[in-house]
């Protein structure tokens, strides 16, 4: 090669494919020479480089993966939980809807005593106010009565014999 060199220097020119034995023999001797340091000094650290952003990428992959598995469930559970509060509402809403019949079942039942027990008393004063209105209306006849035959007759009954009229009276009314 320096032979070349000095050639094209003295105006002989360049030439790649003139094939010198010379030349190759050395070529090659300084090739294989070299290979073992640059192996060792360049191929070596750029065959680590390569291999450990391989198991970087290889690493970030399997990371990813991980964590994309792991978002996954976590959406599961999240969608579980989900169901299972909804679940726990429907439950608690039917629930208060029965608590809240039953409750308005049980106020209308108990109105409904009321209602009966308010008449029942109601039929009670009726009676009792209907009782007390003939025994004023009987009371009233028998005065009206006894009025009338004492204007008929002109005399006064002693209380022995009025209570005794009355009663008679009374008798046949009742009868």
């Amino acid at each position: 090669m320096f032979a070349a060199l000095v050639l094209a220097a003295e105006g002989g020119g360049f030439n790649p494919f003139s094939w010198a034995p010379g030349a190759a023999f050395w070529s090659w001797v300084i090739f294989l020479g070299a290979l073992p340091f640059m192996w060792k000094f360049v191929f070596g650290p750029i065959t680590r480089a390569l291999s450990e952003r391989d198991q970087r990428v290889i690493d970030a992959a399997s990371a990813a993966e991980q964590a994309k598995r792991e978002a996954e469930e976590a959406v599961a559970a999240a969608r579980a939980e989900r169901e299972q509060a909804r679940a726990e509402a429907r439950k608690m809403v039917e629930e208060a809807t029965a608590r809240a019949e039953r409750q308005g079942e049980e106020a209308l039942r108990n109105a409904k005593a009321e209602a009966e027990r308010q008449l029942q008393q109601v039929r009670e004063d009726i009676e009792a106010s209907k009782q007390k209105a003939l025994e004023e209306i009987r009371t009233e006849v028998v005065t009206l009565a006894m009025a009338s035959a004492r204007q008929i007759l002109k005399r006064e009954l002693d209380p022995g014999a009025h209570q005794k009229l009355v009663d008679e009276f009374l008798d046949t009314v009742s009868s």
